[in-house]
């Protein structure tokens, strides 16, 4: 048998601490979470939050790229680490700050540059964030209401409490960052005046139009864009939907749709409070806050994919089909069928295949036909940019796919305008325009003749008598508890987040990746010891002639043995390799090593980075 081997250096050893390795931001997932196992809540926090200035939405929505990588879900299921997130800042003591390491620095000199971002959502409000904290002054310009961006337009409060939302931006308006609502870009102001007043602007814009199916009926009274109907219910609109509703799309917000339009009691939102027109209307606003409106009584969501191809959670569709919402997949929209101008139900085709053989959008249909009865359709099926404050002569491009043109820096095709977030990327989860909007501050800081330097310090610490939690493999992985389906209404939080008990076990779970098996070739005495101690068989020891790596490994070859790899004799060398994937640090292997030639070692980095 040959082996392929890698030679560990620093990217190695960072890439195999995959949850770290898969965030955007580059959280320290497992260090958080192993604080939590040993009762070090705040710890927990305060890495969490480093990095992230929306710690606490994302503890509850995140899409959690982390846990998707997590080794522990090779053996069973992955550490639940967003929820760990979620416990850690239900725990923190908001007393001492939202960021208490940052609260104790200096505030930084002042750099007399003003920078304007237009979009008060997650990139554009962790952009101010950054580029406060440097010293710039910070104008943010949102044309809704209420600053939040699709965190408060776009996703339910069953799913985000809205205290919640309010909390993370009240603490980044706190840092002195001015924001501007009911401020729409091409009307309240022009492009051109906003790039006269300032140094520098980012355009954070998002993706805030749904986009339409053009299909006989569309325009039928009882349809509805899936973006406009979560943005209305979220500003506290009454929708009538009737009924029965039929809900189009296979995504995440498909499946908002449907559970919000299952959902109770409605709310009005607080803009009233601030808006000194309206708040001779506040009387209103509390009563409809108290009232009861009749949600659809049948909701069925039809999907072009199969249910293995949805775009949609997983977590979140099972929690729809709980909610008693009907999920027919493998249909796709022909006709909104209505009488005198009112729908009356949607016509759908059996879909046989929604891409091509080259991987491309291209749903094939058959000759299988149905009408579902209903008196709404919300069609949410994708989202675009608007774009209508731009002109030719303002030098920004638009790329075919109706976003905007950048480089490698942010930066669009106009000097100092940068964009990030969904407006320059396309749809993408939260945590990545938490990073947008990281590498949005840096270049604009670096472009108004800033610079910027990163270096990160890394050791190995060794760590003696090391074992893992006393049983660790076999705890399962925690489920979240919920609401019963039967008190799921209106604005309820529909997941409670764990208990103490809960969060400790599944703090436990983790297999700490940050430890490593330091191999002392020179104290080796090949006694194989560690080959039949290792409880996962992820050690062997090897000839050096079934081996095989990369110019890493032939330079350590020809630095040991004054020659190349592919001269060497069976017999002449060996070494002991090991398959990291399956290794579950529990150090079985130094402890038995009669030479103490493995010892167990823990990675710690630090990452630094300095403005000029």
């Amino acid at each position: 048998m040959r082996y392929s081997i890698t030679v560990p250096d620093r990217e190695y050893f960072d890439k195999n601490i995959p949850c770290r390795a898969a965030c955007p931001i580059h959280t320290e997932c497992g260090r958080y979470v192993q604080a939590i196992g040993i009762s070090k809540d705040e710890e927990a926090y305060l890495l969490a939050r480093a990095p992230n200035p929306f710690a606490y939405v994302l503890g509850r929505i995140c899409a959690h790229p982390c846990e998707d990588n997590c080794r522990r879900g090779k053996i069973d299921e992955p550490i639940a680490i967003c929820a760990l997130k979620r416990y850690a800042t239900d725990r923190h003591n908001l007393g001492t700050g939202h960021d208490p390491v940052r609260k104790k620095l200096p505030p930084a000199p002042r750099r007399g540059k003003k920078i304007a971002i237009i979009g008060a959502g997650v990139c554009g409000l962790t952009c101010a964030h950054d580029l406060t904290l440097l010293g710039y002054t910070v104008e943010v310009f949102e044309s809704a209401p209420v600053p939040g961006g699709m965190l408060y337009l776009g996703i339910p409060q069953f799913r985000l409490p809205r205290e919640i939302i309010k909390m993370e931006v009240d603490n980044i308006l706190a840092m002195g960052v001015t924001l501007h609502t009911r401020v729409t870009l091409g009307r309240d102001i022009s492009f051109a005046e906003l790039r006269s007043k300032f140094d520098s602007v980012l355009l954070a814009t998002g993706l805030n139009k749904g986009r339409e199916l053009n299909i006989p009926g569309a325009h039928l009274q009882g349809v509805y864009n899936g973006i406009d109907f979560l943005i209305n219910v979220n500003l506290g609109f009454e929708i009538n939907l009737g009924r029965r509703v039929v809900v189009v799309g296979g995504g995440n917000v498909a499946i908002d749709v449907a559970r919000a339009a299952v959902r109770l009691v409605h709310e009005a939102v607080d803009f009233a409070e601030e808006d000194e027109d309206a708040k001779g209307l506040q009387p209103a606003f509390d009563a409809a806050r108290m009232a009861l409106r009749s949600g659809a009584e049948e909701v069925e969501l039809v999907s072009l994919e199969s249910r293995a191809q949805m775009p949609a959670w997983k977590g979140e569709v099972d929690e729809a089909e709980h909610e008693g919402i009907v999920v027919d997949n493998g249909w796709g929209p022909k006709e909104i069928v209505g009488e005198n101008g009112v729908v009356t139900g949607l016509k759908v085709r059996r879909c046989l295949t929604v891409f091509d053989e080259n991987g491309r959008f291209n749903p094939a249909f058959s000759d299988e036909e149905k009408i579902i009865p209903c008196d709404s359709v919300v069609l949410a099926i994708g989202q675009q940019a608007d774009l209508s404050f731009l002109s030719s002569d303002q030098g920004v491009e638009v790329t075919p796919r109706g976003i905007l043109k950048i480089d490698e820096n942010l930066m669009t095709t106009s000097p100092g305008v940068f964009a990030g977030g969904d407006v320059a990327f396309g749809p993408r989860i939260l945590v990545e325009a938490v990073a947008n909007g990281h590498r949005a501050a840096r270049s604009i800081h670096v472009y108004l003749s800033g610079k910027t330097a990163k270096s990160v310090l890394s050791r190995f610490r060794i760590l003696p008598n090391w074992e893992m939690p006393r049983g660790f493999l076999t705890i399962p992985r925690q489920k979240m508890p919920a609401l019963a389906a039967n008190r799921r209404i209106g604005i309820a939080e529909v997941e409670l987040g764990f208990d103490e008990e809960q969060g400790r076990a599944e703090g436990k779970r983790c297999l700490n990746c940050q430890v490593n098996t330091i191999f002392d070739g020179s104290k080796c005495i090949l006694c194989a010891g560690c080959v039949d101690v290792c409880p996962e068989n992820c050690l062997r020891l090897v000839d050096l002639v079934q081996v095989s790596g990369d110019a890493r490994y032939d330079a350590l070859i020809q630095s040991r043995y004054g020659m190349s790899a592919a001269r060497l004799q069976a017999g002449q060398a060996g070494a002991i390799i090991k398959n990291e994937e399956k290794c579950i640090r529990c150090g079985l292997c130094a402890q038995r090593c009669p030479t103490e030639a493995i010892t167990m070692e823990a990675l710690e980095q630090q990452e630094r980075e300095v403005f000029e």
